[in-house]
Parts: C-alpha cells; sequence; structure tokens
C-alpha cells in the first residue's frame, strides 16, 4: 500500500527555486520575498492591486476602439484601404480560413476582454471586502484566459506587415494602432502585477472568518 503525504495547504512553493514557505502569517501588506533566493512571491497588495485593477478598467474603455477602429491606412497604386482588428477576422472567416479566424478571434479579442474583465471583478471583490461564491471560478478562468491572451502576437503581426507594405506602397498608422497600444500596455500590467497566490490567500482569510 503506498502512503501518499499531503503538503500543508498553509504552505506555498517559491516560483524560482521551489522553497516551501509558511505564509498563512503574512497579511500581505508588505512585498514577500523568498530567503533564498530573493525571488518575489507577491508584491505590496496597497499598490499592486490598485495598479492591477486601473489597468483593467482602462483596457475595458479601450477595447472597443482598438478593435474596431481602422489600424493600418494603405495606399498602393492608387487604391485606398484599411483594416481593424475585428475586421480582419471576418475576411478570414469569409475567405474560407474559419480555424485561423477562430484562433485570432479566441486569441486577440475573446480571451484579452475575459482577462480584462474578470480582472476588474476580482479586483473590486477585494476592493470591497465581499467574498462571492464564485470568486474561485473567476479566478480560475481568469488564469485561463491569460495563458491564452495572446494580443502581443498579434501587435508583432501589424508591425511586420508595416515593415513590409512601406516599399510597395505608402503606409500610415491609423488611430486604431494607438488604442491598440494603449490596450496591450493594461494587458501586461493586469498580467504583471496581478498574484495569484495573493488572491487565493484573500479567498482563504474570508472562509476563515
Amino acid at each position: 500500500m503506498t502512503v501518499v503525504s499531503q503538503i500543508p495547504k498553509d504552505l506555498t512553493a517559491c516560483p524560482d527555486c521551489d522553497l516551501l514557505l509558511h505564509t498563512d502569517d503574512s497579511d500581505h501588506r508588505q512585498q514577500g520575498l523568498c530567503p533564498r533566493c530573493s525571488a518575489q512571491l507577491w508584491g505590496a497588495s496597497s499598490s499592486t492591486a490598485d495598479i492591477d485593477l486601473a489597468s483593467a478598467i482602462s483596457g475595458l474603455l479601450l477595447f472597443i476602439p482598438a478593435v474596431s477602429l481602422p489600424i493600418l491606412k494603405l495606399d498602393m497604386v492608387g487604391q485606398l484601404g484599411s483594416n481593424s482588428l475585428a475586421g480582419g477576422v471576418w475576411r478570414l472567416w469569409r475567405e474560407d480560413e474559419p480555424l485561423l479566424a477562430i484562433l485570432i478571434l479566441l486569441c486577440s479579442l475573446f480571451a484579452p476582454l475575459m482577462h480584462l474583465l474578470l480582472t476588474v471583478m476580482i479586483g473590486l471583490t477585494q476592493r470591497f471586502k465581499a467574498h462571492p461564491r464564485h470568486y474561485p471560478m473567476w479566478l480560475k478562468a481568469k488564469v485561463w484566459m491569460q495563458g491564452w491572451s495572446m494580443l502581443e502576437v498579434y501587435a508583432m503581426g501589424i508591425i511586420v506587415a508595416y515593415v513590409k507594405m512601406m516599399d510597395p506602397g505608402e503606409v500610415s498608422v491609423a488611430s486604431g494602432t494607438y488604442c491598440l497600444v494603449g490596450l496591450l500596455l493594461c494587458v501586461i500590467l493586469c498580467s504583471q502585477y496581478f498574484h495569484e497566490e495573493q488572491a487565493w490567500q484573500y479567498w482563504e482569510q474570508g472562509k476563515s472568518q
């Protein structure tokens, strides 16, 4: 018979050196560092939570113009054209590329939108000291959507297209590009300043009260 030992729930593994640490006695108001490798375990809740929530709200405000406004304006041999992120997905679908259209729709539209929306819901829950029963589901979905959010890949594609089309025609940056850059920065900040362990710690403390 195999005996399986369970790791106590109050232990947290360092993301860099895997050192197991007791973190239940910390209130997460100050930055937590690993005593072995000095890796950051969590940031100060008063600062990172505010940045995370503000970035998510700003990203939601920029989302609609970022995906609907034209990104690049093309002038090739007297023919003018422009396209947006949502328009590119629709064009791929019309040109019999449904799998590619669905993939771009998921990674560049749906996943970033849900990532920002769930971040706002989690951030407001923590700010107002609430403990809704759906909080664990929101947290799991947020982490999953964060992994699928690949808006930066689409942005790199725009840069490549801009460089390659400079010779055969005239390419100009449209207003949608600035909104897309702002949206990308908001998504990056949400990922950078969100600490999953701290979010779960908040839930566990609420259940124990």
